[in-house]
């Protein structure tokens, strides 16, 4: 099949970003042929394509999405494609993936001050137009979460909607090789021994729920944070007016594998995400985690068996009693957790990504 992507910008950037590189080779090495609708592209998916269609960008992020939305919809007609799938602001292809969630459901969370950006209002306005102009055929999301979001948003049948779940490549993303591995990396990156280690990863702190976990973290002695992402110059204060200085080590944007290899527990109290992808990476390395019931990957989750669950993003007391409980649970549980948790994403390959995708359009 001929297929054409819809993106601004194909370049290594964030999450949308790596699951569009990855996406695209797998459809090269499926066979299909690949057009590039963008106003960027690296020189790597440039090899992949077999066109590439550039849409000039404005001088501004916003001025870039708005001219991108309107020139690549006038443009699909004439792109020759089988098929035309979209990402991020475009409301005209045969089918949209909304990768991030549903963003009328996550602004409401925001700060008035930002509610109010002409930047959050135009996103509002582009997303109505995406779920109620007609100009899409299918919709593709990679939680239940977003459907039922979408549906209290913008009234979106469930029939319109396919839920194809992120892949996660179980071969990258894997538990060290045996204990004495384990234990060596945790000496080599400075775990005391017998300490709960945690993990938290995000480049978005405050949506993440960052506030909540360090807040409960002052109520559980003894345990071991790792942040991984965003720097932590902005909430140093804080972190030491909580008494945790010497508990909190920042790793910036760290390679995560070794990271999910030696801690403990994978702690995710996400305010929003819609399926965040250092969930299921993190559950591939056989990292057990405290996933939130504000990210749609929760719904991976079964309490005590693989993992457990935040009910009310934003409660440190909740959250905290979930950090006694895993620092309490026997050696024996959280292996039988750590083991049941890859289990849960093996089956979530990009052969069965593609599939999903390839049934989506075969209903076209």
């Amino acid at each position: 099949m001929r297929i054409a992507l819809l993106y601004h910008q194909f370049i290594v950037r964030g999450g949308l970003e790596g699951y569009l590189r990855e996406f695209a080779g797998q459809l090269v090495a499926a066979g299909h042929e690949l057009v590039l609708v963008a106003s960027r592209v690296d020189d790597t998916l440039r090899t992949l394509a077999g066109e590439v269609r550039l849409i000039p960008p404005a001088a501004s992020s916003l001025g870039t999405l708005r001219r991108f939305a309107e020139r690549s919809a006038a443009m699909v007609p004439e792109l020759r494609a089988d098929a035309v799938l979209g990402f991020g602001r475009t409301w005209r292809q045969d089918i949209h993936r909304a990768g991030g969630g549903c963003h009328w459901h996550y602004s409401r969370m925001l700060p008035w001050c930002k509610r109010w950006r002409l930047k959050n209002r135009w996103e509002l306005a582009a997303e109505r137009r995406l779920y109620t102009g007609g100009g899409t055929r299918l919709f593709a999301v990679n939680s239940a979460k977003v459907r039922t979001e979408l549906a209290e948003a913008y009234k979106v049948p469930p029939e319109r909607v396919r839920i194809i779940r992120t892949a996660v490549d179980t071969d990258r993303w894997r538990p060290a090789v045996d204990d004495a591995a384990r234990t060596a990396l945790r000496a080599a990156l400075g775990i005391p021994s017998g300490a709960p280690a945690l993990l938290f990863a995000s480049l978005d702190h405050r949506r993440k729920g960052l506030d909540t976990l360090l807040k409960a973290l002052a109520r559980v002695p003894g345990a071991h944070l790792w942040v991984a992402g965003q720097k932590l110059d902005a909430w140093q204060d804080r972190i030491r007016r909580l008494g945790l200085t010497d508990r909190i080590t920042g790793i910036g944007r760290a390679e995560l594998r070794p990271y999910f290899q030696a801690a403990d527990w994978f702690v995710h109290p996400t305010h929003y995400d819609a399926c965040a992808n250092t969930v299921l990476q993190s559950m591939a390395c056989a990292l057990p985690g405290i996933i939130s019931t504000g990210d749609g990957a929760s719904e991976l989750i079964r309490p005590r068996e693989n993992g457990l669950i935040l009910q009310t993003p934003g409660d440190p007391e909740e959250l905290a009693a979930l950090l006694r409980t895993a620092a309490g649970m026997s050696t024996e549980h959280r292996s039988r957790l750590a083991a049941a948790a890859r289990e849960t994403v093996r089956p979530l390959t990009w052969s069965a990504h593609l599939a999903g995708w390839m049934q989506a359009l075969a209903e076209l």
